[in-house]
């Protein structure tokens, strides 16, 4: 038989890692701790670092680990199976690993391992990863080979640009990506010989982001912007060199790569789309939806159980609703006040200035307010940016980034400014809470620096849980006196109806075979949302079953806790302490959080 120390090292043989030795002593296990302790950090710390090889544009963007940052991904079929193998490796060493010599956090994070590891495995019977197009943008740690096309041309904003080794860096991805191209279009290839195609009518906005990324300058590509950020103290001559060096690569490389992409999409691909709305009627489309309810919510929830709490929770919000319509002395019905909100122009935004200056204003107060609710708060910073306009145009109002591993920027809270007259203010106080604090930026930050932890926990996301905290701290705010303003509660009620509805219309396209037009019909009936805005939320769902169910299913098992510690504690219940201790564990599955709390 094998033995642990022998199977260990033949996994980080296979996976090629002779450089795990180099890595920091805490995820090497330099201090040596009991053997099992030791093993489990060295697979944990080879399967992370193998992670970030396999996903340097991530690596980069998400978690700001510069390893790999001359690299690409390789999108194709062939690599996609050896990583598979590299998992199934790391699976083994860690089932033969006795957990018993494990403190009580390596246990945790064997399991959670497991669990990642596991899902990874059984998703790939799906061929998701052969539908690498997506028109929307997927979250921070979710580590995939979707989008591509947008992830690469974000690397002007964030690539190093702090030496000539990075600037070096740059150009040989710029000058890699034909091959990345090419690989996308092998890919795409195979999808279609096993008919594993995104749905037809999300892919018109994919032909519409390549178009726009293949500019005929390059000046007007996002990548252009790495040459704004070459460093200050180098010369003007210096500087022109680097920037014409810069302009070269995209305009021979970079943009003649997304015009091919863009023709081979509209003229082949699209052809070859499925026109469909769900995974409804797919062969394996009902077996598909259920792993990926299990996998986004981490609950043994069903389909039909989760359109039904949809359902509940949306009657519940609705009441509120009305409370406000009522309280704002609006005398039609809640359908009337909705569309009366939606087009009210004292509602809107006026510029781009007033909605970066609200956001970041509503961020600070926040910041003053924390220590109210939280016993603990990290020292990240965090930061209220545009999103780039190529981006904007198929990005959502918010997007929360995580600060960079080697602290060479922080969490940015991404806006979106595009149209900005037809911006609501309303949404604002909300949307900062959930993307930036006491939401994601708080809950991350939480998790990167908490000493001892293995790298792949600090950063990696569980939707459920990250989601759900994010919501939760939607409505957190209210009860420390931050929400003043009704139309400003009617905002978070809107936002939480939109949760709400997102049960409902995940499982109405995939599992109850919903046209797109009946999922519009629903969000327009239920939130405020603006018309474009609603359909961009459909055809995320379309593209990304199950993502979308996290969101309430986390926050309501977050508010049960919250419920049972109170009712235990009565009148000693320290809201403070159990915020710290529910963010302590980091990002978990709500299967294990609920036993987590009850220590």
């Amino acid at each position: 038989m094998t033995t642990v120390r022998s199977k260990l090292a033949g996994t980080a043989t296979a996976l090629g890692l002779a450089w795990l030795l180099s890595l920091p002593a805490e995820t090497a296990g330099a201090d040596a701790p009991a053997e099992a302790g030791r093993h489990f950090r060295e697979v944990a710390a080879t399967y992370w670092a193998d992670l970030l090889r396999t996903h340097p544009i991530e690596a980069t963007i998400f978690v700001g680990d510069q390893r790999f940052r001359d690299r690409l991904d390789d999108p194709s079929p062939e690599a996609f199976q050896a990583w598979l193998d590299r998992l199934d490796s790391a699976r083994e060493a860690l089932a033969e690993l006795d957990p018993q010599g494990l403190s009580a956090a390596e246990k945790l994070d064997r399991e959670i391992l497991l669990e990642i590891i596991e899902h990874r495995l059984q998703a790939a019977r799906f061929g998701d990863h052969l539908v690498p197009f997506a028109p929307i943008v997927r979250y921070a740690s979710d580590l995939h080979f979707a989008d591509l096309h947008m992830l690469f041309s974000q690397l002007g904003e964030f690539q190093p640009a702090f030496t000539r080794g990075d600037l070096e860096d740059f150009l040989a991805r710029l000058d890699a990506f034909p091959t990345l191209a090419d690989r996308l279009i092998a890919t795409l290839r195979q999808g279609m010989a096993e008919g594993r195609t995104a749905p037809r009518v999300v892919m018109p906005k994919v032909v519409a982001q390549l178009r726009s990324l293949a500019a005929p300058k390059a000046e007007d590509s996002p990548l252009w912007a790495y040459a704004g950020r070459l460093p200050a103290d180098w010369t003007d001559t210096d500087r022109a060199a680097a920037s014409a060096r810069i302009k070269s690569a995209i305009e021979k490389s970079v943009i003649p790569s997304y015009a091919r992409l863009a023709d081979f999409v509209e003229r082949t691909y699209l052809l070859a789309c499925a026109d469909r709305y769900g995974l409804k009627g797919l062969p394996d489309g009902a077996a598909h939806y259920a792993f990926l309810v299990r996998d986004y919510t981490t609950t043994d929830l069903t389909p039909d159980e989760i359109h039904a709490l949809g359902l509940a929770e949306m009657a519940k919000t609705r009441a509120g609703m009305e409370e406000i319509r009522k309280q704002v002395g609006f005398t039609g019905d809640l359908p009337a006040f909705l569309a009366s909100v939606r087009t009210d122009p004292k509602l809107k935004n006026a510029s781009e200035a007033t909605i970066l200056d609200g956001h970041r204003g509503i961020v600070a107060t926040m910041q003053q307010n924390l220590p109210k609710l939280f016993g603990r708060l990290p020292s990240i910073p965090l930061e209220v940016r545009p999103f780039d306009p190529v981006r904007a145009k198929s990005s959502p109002t918010g997007e929360y980034y995580p600060a960079a591993a080697d602290g060479s920027r922080p969490g940015v809270f991404f806006v979106n400014t595009s149209d900005p007259t037809s911006r609501p203010t309303y949404t604002m106080q909300t949307l900062a809470y959930h993307e930036a604090i006491p939401g994601h930026h708080l809950q991350g930050a939480v998790a990167m620096e908490a000493a001892g932890r293995a790298p792949f926990r600090r950063y990696f996301y569980f939707p459920a849980f990250d989601e759900g905290w994010a919501l939760y701290c939607e409505s957190l705010p209210a009860e420390i006196g931050l929400y003043t303003d009704p139309f400003a509660v009617f905002g978070r009620l809107n936002y939480d109806a939109l949760r709400c509805a997102r049960l409902v219309v995940d499982t109405g396209l995939h599992h109850l075979g919903w046209s797109r037009q009946q999922a519009v019909e629903y969000m327009e009936q239920n939130t405020s949302l603006p018309r474009g805005e609603i359909e961009n939320e459909v055809d995320r769902y379309i593209a990304w079953p199950g993502q979308a169910l996290a969101y309430k299913v986390g926050e309501l098992k977050i508010r049960e806790l919250r419920r049972r510690a109170q009712e235990k504690a009565g009148a000693t219940f320290d809201l403070r302490a159990f915020h710290d201790k529910l963010l302590s564990f980091g990002s978990v599955p709500l299967r294990k959080l609920e036993p987590l709390m009850a220590e």
